[in-house]
This record gives structure tokens, C-alpha cells and sequence, in this order.
């Protein structure tokens, strides 16, 4: 892939006078920008906001990672767009994804694999990881990106930053190509909780957050689930507990080996099918051409056999969508609402474990059990999207790991602001007692 500009490049010497110029050849080394409009960059002065490149930009190219997609450029802006435009937002750098947003590693044959800041031996994580790379080398304020099973927080917890999934269907979800319409959702962001909240007080119309509460309780993760993560996490997880103890939180171990349970039971199914139908969708719409016409120019060979295994389960066994859907997906919902009958918000680790290498394609876990790695790091993030839950991840002390990681709390449908607010009051918390 090329890196394309909407305005000429310019000289390597005006490159050098630019104060972003640092930030953006760190970001281009690192595969993480698709396309810029560098002029707009340099002479608008609201905030720099980094848009995923499966959201449209008007004028600038919509590829969704893919050479099926090189040549589509957006007409309009999508609504996420349009609304933070209108507010001063300067949606002038577009970045690189997983291909299609179909895998949580950011490694894409097209593109080149996104690669993580703080090691480039290891990924940024996906799909959203050109955004998470880009803001943890200081490019931009905030990032519009999408998330499906993970995409906005397994890279942000990878490389440091803060990333957000709101109830799915509170945010507008026009202008994007889309995956799955009962888990995707619009996401954010940031290296500062204070974009997060000026962006989704814009998307969602919701002006004020709530008060805080008294007492939240944390619903966390029975001890001998700590036992399958990888041992940094495992450590930073009880240290962070032990912290929020310190400062008075109640915490309440909870569960979720049902929720897990039922979210293998629907959540697959109903990704598969609904990919399938959206990306024909796409096709046509965008290319006016067929799904199997995507299959044949998917450049990432774990990205084409995904497609291929959507659309082989999508024709051959409608029923089990219909089922998964109408049966599944309402209990998985039902048990979510049990757990939090006893909880305000669920504290988990936003993956088991620390950054894959570039070239890894499994995990081997404590116990040995040998797993591919979506499945491996998607392991928190899959239920609480299939559910349609907000859910935030927010980075924490590694102590005497250099990589990143990043914990993730997880509240009610609808229940966003509240959401924010005690991440707002956490984090707060955290860094008075650092102090």
C-alpha cells in the first residue's frame, strides 16, 4: 500500500518546520496512517481527530484496509464525522486498520502490519490499531474508530491509551462499512479521558454526565480466574484491585462463566451471518460487484478465509442465525442483567494477555492450552459486545513490564454516562494516590 495525501507532499524541509512533523513520521513508521490531508493538518487549529479508515471523510479515500476498497472515495461525511467537524474537530488523517476491521491484530498484508509504539516486534492489536499507535506517539486528540468484538480496546490497551465502546446504537452508525449491525458500533479514542467526553457528549447528545455515586460496587473476577492470564496482567489486575480497596470502592467477585458460555453459543453465529450480508452490501453499494469478487483481492490470508467461512455459514445454515439471534442473543442479555443486579460496573483485564509478536498467529495460556489468538485476546471484549454493553479501557502501571496493558470496565446497556463518570472518578483516585 502507498500512503496517499489529499494534498501535495511537501518538502522534506517544510516537513521538518512542522511541529506535528515528529509525531507524524513516527506514526507513518509505525503503518499507521492510511491517508492525510496534510494542509488541513497544518493550518486548522481545532483538534486533530484521527478517523479509522472504514468511516467516511468526505473527499479522502474509504478503504476499509482492502485493496477491493483502494479507490472508493467517501462523497459525504459519516454522521460521527459531521457532528465533531461542526464542533471544531479536524478530521484531516485517516488510519490503518486489520483488513475489513476482521481480526484483532492489525497485521494486514496490504497495509503492512500496524506495529506497536512501545515494541516493534509486537502489534498494536486491532482492528482499530493505526488510531491506538498513532495517539500513543502523540498524533492527534481523538480518534473515531469502530468496534465489533474489541476493536476500540484491545489496541488502545496494547499501546497505552484510552479506548471506549458505547451501548451499541447510541452513537450514529451511517458512513461506516460495516461488519455486524447487532455488535458494531462507532467507538473512541484518546490519551485523555477529556476527549473521550467532549466527543461523546457530540455523538450521543447527551449534555451533562451523571453525578457521581456514593458507593459504586465493582463486580471483578473470582481468584482462580486470575490463573489464566498471562502474569503481568494477573499481577497489574490485583494490584489495581487492591488499590481501589485502598481507597474505599467495594468489590464483589462475580461470575461470567455464563455469559461466556452463551456468547459461544450466539455470538459467532450471529458475526458470521451478519458479515457476510453486510460486506455484500458493501460490495455492491461501494464497488458494484459481488462478495466473492472482496474474497478474491483480500491481500491477508487469515482476513480471506474468515470471509469465506462467513459466507459458507451464512448460506448453509440460515436457521442456526435465526435461532442464535432470536434465542441467544436475548439470554445473553437476560444473564448480563442478573450480574449486574449485584454490581454497578464489571472491572476485567481488557486482554489475558500482553502484545502478540507480529508474526504470532496462537497463544499458549498458563495451563497450556494451546489457542488462535482471536479468540485468545478477544476473550473479555466478545461478550459485552455481543450484548451491546458500554464498556471503557483505560491503561494502567505494567510495574516492571515496559509493555502496556490495560484494564476495562463494563456497565449496564445505557448506562454510558454513568459509565464515564466512575472511570472519570477511578482515575482520578489512581492518580491522587500515585501522588
Amino acid at each position: 500500500m502507498t500512503l496517499s495525501f489529499v494534498a501535495s507532499s511537501p518538502t522534506a524541509s517544510s516537513r521538518a518546520a512542522s511541529p506535528l512533523a515528529a509525531s507524524l513520521e513516527r506514526a507513518e513508521s509505525l503503518n499507521a496512517i492510511a491517508s492525510m490531508d496534510l494542509a488541513g493538518i497544518e493550518t486548522h487549529g481545532g483538534p486533530l481527530v484521527l478517523v479509522k479508515d472504514n468511516i467516511a471523510t468526505r473527499g479522502m479515500p474509504l478503504t476499509a484496509g482492502s485493496p477491493f476498497f483502494a479507490y472508493v472515495v467517501a462523497k459525504t461525511d459519516a454522521t460521527a464525522v459531521r457532528l465533531l467537524r461542526a464542533a471544531g474537530g479536524n478530521p484531516a488523517v485517516r488510519t490503518t486498520l486489520h483488513e475489513l476491521a476482521l481480526g484483532i491484530t492489525g497485521v494486514n498484508a496490504w497495509s503492512g502490519p500496524i506495529l506497536n509504539p512501545f515494541c516493534a516486534s509486537r502489534v498494536a492489536g486491532g482492528s482499530s490499531g493505526g488510531s491506538a499507535a498513532a495517539l500513543a506517539v502523540g498524533l492527534g486528540d481523538l480518534s473515531l474508530v469502530t468496534d465489533t468484538g474489541g476493536s476500540a480496546r484491545i489496541p488502545a490497551a496494547h499501546c497505552g491509551v484510552i479506548g471506549f465502546r458505547p451501548t451499541t446504537g447510541r452513537y450514529p452508525a451511517d458512513g461506516v462499512v460495516h461488519l455486524s449491525p447487532s455488535r458494531d458500533t462507532i467507538g473512541l479514542m484518546a490519551r485523555d479521558l477529556r476527549w473521550i467526553i467532549w466527543a461523546d457528549r457530540l455523538l450521543s447528545g447527551e449534555t451533562t454526565l451523571p453525578p457521581s455515586q456514593t458507593a459504586p460496587v465493582i463486580g471483578i473476577m473470582e481468584a482462580s480466574t486470575l490463573d489464566t492470564l498471562e502474569q503481568p496482567i494477573a499481577m497489574a489486575y490485583r494490584r489495581l484491585c487492591d488499590r481501589l480497596l485502598h481507597a474505599g470502592y467495594s468489590l464483589k467477585p462475580v461470575s461470567l462463566e455464563h455469559v461466556v458460555r452463551l456468547d459461544g453459543q450466539c455470538g459467532m453465529t450471529i458475526a458470521a451471518h451478519e458479515t457476510f450480508h453486510a460486506l455484500s452490501a458493501a460490495c455492491a453499494t461501494l464497488r458494484e460487484s459481488p462478495f466473492d469478487a472482496l474474497v478474491a483481492a483480500t491481500a491477508s490470508a487469515d482476513v480471506a478465509a474468515v470471509l469465506q467461512g462467513c459466507a459458507e455459514q451464512a448460506l448453509a445454515a440460515p436457521r442456526d442465525y435465526t435461532r442464535a439471534i432470536g434465542v441467544g442473543w436475548p439470554a445473553l442479555r437476560a444473564a448480563f442483567r442478573a450480574v449486574f443486579a449485584g454490581v454497578s460496573v464489571l472491572l476485567t483485564p481488557t486482554t489475558p494477555f500482553l502484545p502478540p509478536a507480529v508474526a504470532q498467529t496462537g497463544v499458549v495460556t498458563p495451563q497450556g492450552e494451546n489457542l488462535p489468538v482471536f479468540p485468545a485476546y478477544s476473550r473479555f471484549t466478545r461478550p459485552d459486545s455481543m450484548a451491546g454493553l458500554p464498556s471503557l479501557s483505560f491503561p494502567v502501571e505494567a510495574g516492571q513490564h515496559a509493555l502496556p496493558m490495560g484494564m476495562m470496565l463494563s456497565a449496564p446497556r445505557w448506562q454510558d454516562g454513568a459509565l464515564l463518570r466512575i472511570v472519570q472518578d477511578i482515575l482520578q483516585t489512581l492518580e491522587r494516590s500515585a501522588g
